[in-house]
């Protein structure tokens, strides 16, 4: 009787050590693919295609090509190919040996270490927004914006995505990624094509990977932009067919935003800047400059700092996020 009870024991342990086998293995995650482009730069080809996504993330998790074999079941021919492939699309490429992604992947473990590293440098970011919020109002006060609501209202949208995000990222981008020859720096190269791209785990299905706050184009005619920033824009089906907005936002005070951004991009690279030989630590404490650039893995990393200054103001009442998660607006061009 007691050797029947320990095979049962046994056997129920070892049911639920599958389980959770299972329940971890990477095919059973959830994957967002993300991408910076402008233009017709994006990838031609389909990453998921032969599970070529998963391939990237193994490789990024140290596993063998073997081991990405024997849990997809795919044969030697099809991993091949995607090997050659993704070569040739630079999405991959041989360091010291060693298959490596040259996009970024973060899985759930990354990302919260990400995070703890972003801290330090969000907190710096939000207090310059707080030394600098009397003058934004101030401009702000000159828009019809600020004519229909306050600015506690669209403060969120000024304070993280006008700052932060949308408004001034490509700006951040080209001078805190300056060449020493004077150049102006350009994306990573890839099949002829300039863009970064990312592989992000999520692990929350209310809201977007990391829960990292983005800006998303909607609709566009000749005379009207509809978008909406946040961190929750996919599973909100109030934006599938979303073609107005209240929050009105005029050609004239498109330019005024422009210049709250022009104010604040200073103080912005200053922190950064100040802060460089401690993201070149990140960078290589965090395994990913043995994978991908500098500038490929900051662009990523920036995304968790200022969404992480973003929740930061929040705490200070700088700003209110919106319950949804997400704030849409409509531009006049």
């Amino acid at each position: 009787m007691k050797n029947i009870l320990f095979l049962l024991t046994i056997l129920i342990f070892s049911s639920v050590a599958i389980a959770q086998n299972q329940e971890n293995s990477i095919l059973q995650r959830n994957y967002e693919f993300k991408m910076i482009s402008s233009g017709d730069n994006r990838p031609d080809f389909n990453i998921r295609k032969d599970s070529m996504n998963f391939l990237l993330i193994y490789l990024h998790e140290g596993k063998s090509l073997a081991e990405f074999k024997n849990d997809t079941k795919l044969s030697d021919e099809t991993i091949d190919q995607s090997v050659i492939l993704l070569k040739n699309k630079n999405w991959l490429h041989e360091i010291d040996g060693q298959l490596k992604p040259t996009v970024f992947i973060a899985t759930a473990k990354d990302g919260k270490e990400l995070y703890c590293f972003a801290e330090p440098v969000a907190s710096q970011i939000a207090e310059e927004a707080r030394k600098s919020l009397s003058e934004i109002k101030a401009e702000f006060a000159k828009t019809k914006m600020s004519q229909k609501f306050d600015f506690q209202h669209w403060s969120f949208f000024i304070l993280s995505n006008v700052l932060l995000d949308n408004g001034n990222i490509f700006n951040m981008e080209n001078l805190f990624f300056k060449r020493a020859d004077g150049s102006q720096y350009k994306r990573p190269l890839r099949h002829g094509k300039n863009y970064y791209a990312s592989i992000l785990e999520n692990t929350n299905k209310n809201s977007e990977a990391f829960e990292i706050y983005g800006n998303q184009l909607l609709k566009s005619t000749h005379s009207l932009q509809v978008d909406v920033y946040g961190n929750n824009r996919y599973a909100d089906n109030r934006y599938q067919n979303l073609s107005s907005s209240e929050n009105r936002i005029t050609a004239k005070d498109t330019k005024i935003l422009s210049k709250i951004a022009q104010i604040f991009l200073p103080k912005l690279l200053n922190v950064l800047e100040n802060n460089r030989s401690y993201a070149e630590e990140v960078y290589k404490k965090t395994g990913y400059s043995q994978e991908i650039t500098f500038e490929e893995f900051f662009i990523w990393w920036y995304h968790f700092i200022y969404s992480q200054a973003t929740n930061d103001m929040q705490n200070m009442g700088l700003l209110t996020v919106p319950s949804s998660g997400n704030f849409d607006y409509e531009i006049d061009l």
